[in-house]
């Protein structure tokens, strides 16, 4: 859809049955053979390829020859993990992988100017019983011959250790200034194990970063052999000073070895060229929200700097309010209680700091963990404000924790305290109705709470940004909370309010959460691909807690899934009730989604999709009969909708519409909860929103 057709050409249908032969052989199918057929009927061809490969070739044995005996012991050192094995199908793209994983490991250990060129595979064919003999052949060094500039000379490798660390922490442009320097040297230890390091620091101004900030980030250190991998870690490391927009880590062996009076090795001095970006920043922002259907206007100002303590720490502060159409949920006799929409009846005002370090913050040395990860620190604080008729509600909430990435696909977020008080103030007719008020969640909804706990999050991004690959993304979230405090009972920061605990005065959350977000990106081609979407939540209230604070309850319903229903409009289970007195919200969360997206025009992308799922409560509850989780029903109780969606693509942002109508309506009696048949065109639910659904 949305593509110019494709035209029959004879040439390209012979050339692609020779890349096909030619992919064959590659992978141990020498005499494979590939042609090809074509029938043209109208205007229309169909071109059929006949394969036929033939028997394949496998390593019968392999040798290596490798000149360089002290190169030949590194070589060796790693032939156990080996890619290219005896009796495995023979496979050129097999040894270019081999190549790669020989080089890297000689680059990881000092030789600077090794490459796979250096590499060659000999494959010996004539055994004459599909089986190839290959030979590693790994060739000298070739130089030009000294005081002979028209003949060059056969040299083994050299291994390279680091000379001097020098770092220029304000050069502009990379290209090294000249003096004058005022320079500092610093020495210093990893741990008590490690030897001395040191790092030379050369500035033209007064340092506006303080050197020692440098001895974990960069991993490149004197005396050690050179390594590429560190060199990596180091471009990481610098990478998490936000202070920097850019940097570049160069080598020089010139004249290195002559200089020292060790001449039994081979040095070479590394230079790290910083620049620095403006320290102080500040944004003013404007954005019209949709939340659920309920329009509003938000704003915010803010101001940041990069390099608070003169240690690469961001810092970020933040005034933000809005004003919003709420749709008025609850018939409490007073005027709010209309379910009609005030024009801007709620207002709520606020402001948030956060710092980030980009190092880790413990009592705990840990260095081993620092080097390897390099993890950050952040530290976040907040208070909000929101005002209505009936009430008015203060949020506080602050944050300690870190994040770093195991791999570059792979992160870990660890919040060590995730502290969340709310405070509501109800006028009196409103708390009356509280108070009358059957569901015990919207009780706890309008009461004081706090959550006080720990949360961690695993997150794994296989994509490539570089490729057009299959990619898969899927993150955990695990969260508890009151455990740590419900320690503390019997001591006086604890009191007992008959039916529960209560910390200064406020009743204290207990409870586990876990969830997970599962997704597969399946490429068709650059504009098309499918996308499926598994989720799957549980939360488990606990001591001092009967039900999940409700900010921590799962919904269905919305722009992000179950678009069929609009937000919190699904579930709990078989729940029939239409009362919008009762908040559909649930301990239990199953949801599965597949999008095809497809180009359409220009910026005009669209979709078709598919939603299925619900949510149920763990246990029943008596104003939500059906909304219970059962093993041996639940699955009659997935709700199902499909959609179209169009989503326009600005570069900078998406606008998303998408329009679905319910297929399946757990709300209905069994046997009547197929409505496919009975669908109207009015019957579709449209969802607005900023981005892809997922």
């Amino acid at each position: 859809m949305g593509k110019p057709p494709v035209y029959f050409d004879e040439s390209l249908a012979k050339s692609s049955a020779e890349q096909m032969g030619r992919y064959l052989s590659n992978v141990g199918f020498y005499h494979a053979s590939v042609s090809f057929q074509s029938k043209k009927e109208k205007k229309l061809a169909e071109v059929r390829y006949l394969v036929n490969p033939s028997w394949p070739y496998r390593i019968d044995s392999i040798r290596q020859s490798i000149s360089d005996t002290v190169l030949s012991t590194f070589v060796e050192h790693i032939k156990d993990n080996s890619l290219v094995k005896k009796g495995n199908l023979f496979n050129v793209y097999t040894l270019d992988s081999e190549r790669d994983r020989i080089t890297d490991y000689l680059r990881n250990n000092g030789y600077y100017y090794f490459t796979r060129d250096y590499i060659f595979f000999e494959v010996d064919t004539s055994l004459n019983r599909k089986a190839v003999n290959i030979s590693i052949r790994i060739d000298n060094q070739q130089l030009s011959a000294r005081g002979k500039t028209d003949s060059v000379e056969s040299v083994p490798h050299q291994r390279y250790f680091i000379n001097r660390v020098k770092i220029f922490p304000a050069s502009y442009p990379f290209s090294l200034p000249g003096g004058p320097y005022d320079t500092v040297e610093r020495v210093f230890s990893i741990g008590k194990t490690s030897g001395l390091f040191t790092q030379q620091f050369y500035f033209q101004h007064e340092p506006r970063i303080r050197p020692a900030i440098f001895e974990q980030l960069i991993q490149v250190r004197t005396n050690e052999a050179y390594s590429q991998q560190k060199v990596r870690q180091s471009y990481k490391g610098i990478g998490n000073l936000r202070i920097y927009q850019a940097n570049k880590i160069n080598f020089d062996t010139t004249g290195v070895s002559a200089s020292r009076a060790d001449h039994g090795k081979n040095w070479i001095d590394c230079n790290i060229s910083l620049q620095r970006a403006q320290a102080m920043s500040y944004g003013v922002d404007l954005e019209g929200t949709n939340s659920g259907g309920d329009l509003g206007v938000r704003g915010s100002l803010s101001l940041a700097h990069k390099n608070l303590f003169k240690g690469g720490e961001v810092f970020r502060f933040r005034i933000n309010g809005g004003i919003e159409a709420q749709k008025l949920a609850r018939s409490t006799g007073s005027e709010e209680g209309n379910d009609v929409k005030k024009i801007f009846n709620t207002t709520e005002i606020g402001a948030d700091a956060n710092i980030y370090f980009p190092r880790f913050l413990s009592p705990v040395s840990l260095i081993r963990f620092k080097q390897e990860y390099q993890p950050k620190t952040n530290l976040n604080m907040g208070y909000s404000s929101q005002n209505r008729p009936s009430y008015n509600r203060t949020i506080a909430k602050a944050a300690f924790g870190y994040d770093w990435m195991a791999t570059d696909k792979i992160s870990h977020i660890l919040t060590v305290i995730n502290l969340n008080t709310v405070k509501v103030n109800p006028s009196a007719e409103f708390a009356d109705y509280i108070e009358q008020e059957p569901n015990q969640r919207i009780k706890e909804q309008y009461s004081n709470h706090l959550v006080m706990g720990l949360k961690y999050s695993l997150v794994v991004n296989s994509q490539n940004i570089n490729k057009f690959n299959d990619f898969v993304y899927f993150r955990l979230n695990f969260e508890t909370a009151g455990n740590l405090l419900n320690l503390l009972k019997g001591t006086s920061l604890i009191t007992d309010n008959g039916d529960y605990d209560e910390l200064f005065g406020i009743r204290y959350s207990q409870f586990s959460r876990i969830d997970f977000d599962l997704r597969y990106y399946h490429v068709l081609n650059q504009g098309n691909r499918l996308v499926f979407r598994t989720v799957l939540g549980i939360g488990l209230p606990y001591g001092n807690s009967n039900d999940l604070p409700f900010e921590r309850s799962f919904y269905a319903g919305g722009s992000n899934g179950m678009r069929g229903w609009q937000f919190k409009a699904l579930g709990p289970g078989s729940y029939p009730g239409s009362s919008v007195n009762i908040e559909r919200i649930g301990d239990v969360q199953l949801e599965a989604s597949a999008e095809y997206r497809f180009p359409v025009y220009s910026f005009l992308n669209g979709a078709l999709f598919a939603d299925v799922g619900n949510i149920w409560t763990l246990k029943p509850v008596d104003y939500l009969p059906g909304g219970d989780f059962k093993v041996n029903s639940f699955y009659k109780e997935l709700g199902v909708d499909a959609g179209i969606g169009f989503r326009f693509d600005f570069s900078f942002f998406i606008f998303r519409i998408d329009a679905a109508v319910p297929l399946h309506n757990p709300a209905k009696p069994e046997g009547e909860r197929w409505v496919a048949h009975k669908l109207q065109l009015g019957d579709s639910n449209w969802q607005i929103g900023i981005g892809y659904p997922f």
